[in-house]
C-alpha cells in the first residue's frame, strides 16, 4: 500500500514519464505555468511598473547570489524581479517615513549590492543614501565593492556598528539562514544605534525546521546561503522579534500567485507550497526592548 505522503512524488514521476513520450520536459512546462501565475500575481499586487524600473536600473540579476547563474532563465528572472519589487516597495515606504535628506542604510545579508543600487536610484531626487552591505561570504563582498559600495565581511550575529548612527537596517531572506536569529536581533537591538529595520522571509502558514539539504540527503558541501535553519510563520516571527527587542509596526505578504480566486487560489497555494513557498512575508520593525529585557539570561 502506497502511503499518502508519497503520492505527490509518485504522480510527479508518472507525469514526467508521460511528458517525455510527447517530447516535452517536465521542468520546462512546470516553469511556464509557474511564470504565468507570477505574472498574474504581479498584476494583482500592482508591482509591474516597479519591476520595469528595476530592470532599467539593473538589466542583469542572474549573478546576484554567490551560487551563480546556473540554469537562470526567464522564469527565474521574473521570480527574482517580482520579489525584489516587493522588497523595494517596502524600502520606499520606510524611507519616506524617515523623511530626512541623508539616510544611512545597512543591508545585512547583502549578496551583491543590488537592493542598495535600486534604493539609491529610486530615491536620488529626494534622498542621499549611504549604504553598507554585510555578508560572511567574500564573494558577496567583492560584488558589493565592485558597485562602489561599502561592505563589511562578517557574520550577521557578530556585526559591530558601535558609534555609527544607522537610520535603517534591511535584511532580505537572511534571518532564516541563521542558527540563532533571536540572538542576532537581540544584539542588534542592544548594541546598534538604529531604531528601524525591514526584513523579508519566506511565508509559511505553519512553522518548521528547514534543513532541506539534510532532508534530501545532500552529500556535497554547501554554504549558508543554500540552507534554511528555521522557517517560521509570521505569528512565530512576531513572537521571536518581541522576545529579541523588536516589534512589528507594519507587515505585508507577497504571494507568488493570484489570491481571492476561491478554489483556484487554494489549489495554487498548495502548488506553491510544494514548489517552494506561497510567497514572502515583509515586516517593518521598531526597536522595543521592554519584553526582551525581562529575560535575564541573554548571551550579550
Amino acid at each position: 500500500m502506497i502511503k499518502l505522503l508519497k503520492w505527490p512524488s509518485l504522480l510527479k514521476r508518472i507525469l514526467k514519464t508521460l511528458l517525455r513520450q510527447f517530447g516535452l520536459e517536465f521542468t520546462t512546462l512546470d516553469q511556464k505555468f509557474s511564470k504565468l501565475f507570477i505574472v498574474w500575481s504581479v498584476k494583482q499586487q500592482g508591482l509591474g511598473l516597479l519591476i520595469d524600473k528595476l530592470r532599467a536600473i539593473e538589466p542583469d540579476v542572474s549573478d546576484q547570489q554567490s551560487s551563480g547563474k546556473e540554469a537562470f532563465n526567464d522564469y527565474w528572472e521574473l521570480k527574482r524581479r517580482a520579489l525584489q519589487a516587493f522588497q523595494c516597495k517596502l524600502m520606499l515606504k520606510v524611507v519616506e517615513g524617515i523623511g530626512k535628506g541623508k539616510i544611512t542604510v545597512v543591508d545585512i545579508g547583502d549578496s551583491a549590492g543590488t537592493h542598495m543600487l535600486y534604493l539609491k536610484e529610486l530615491t536620488k531626487e529626494k534622498y542621499e543614501i549611504e549604504s553598507i552591505g554585510v555578508n560572511l561570504d567574500p564573494r558577496a563582498i567583492e560584488k558589493i565593492k565592485a558597485r562602489g559600495q561599502k561592505a563589511i565581511l562578517c557574520r550577521a550575529e557578530d556585526l559591530d556598528l558601535v558609534g555609527q548612527s544607522i537610520d535603517l537596517f534591511t535584511s532580505f531572506e537572511m534571518v532564516e539562514h541563521l542558527h540563532n536569529p533571536a540572538l542576532f536581533f537581540r544584539r542588534l537591538a542592544k548594541k546598534a544605534h538604529g531604531n528601524r529595520m525591514l526584513i523579508t522571509v519566506p511565508y509559511l502558514g505553519k512553522s518548521r525546521v528547514g534543513l532541506h539539504n539534510i532532508r534530501t540527503q545532500v552529500k556535497t558541501p554547501y554554504f549558508a546561503e543554500n540552507e534554511h535553519i528555521f522557517e517560521l510563520s509570521p505569528e512565530d516571527w512576531k513572537l521571536l522579534l518581541l522576545h529579541s527587542g523588536w516589534k512589528v509596526s507594519y507587515d505585508e505578504i507577497y504571494y507568488q500567485y493570484p489570491v481571492g480566486w476561491l478554489i483556484i487560489s487554494r489549489l495554487l497555494a498548495v502548488f506553491w507550497r510544494k514548489r517552494d513557498y506561497e510567497g514572502f512575508w515583509g515586516a517593518v520593525l521598531e526597536k522595543d526592548t521592554a519584553l526582551s529585557d525581562l529575560y535575564q539570561d541573554w548571551e550579550d
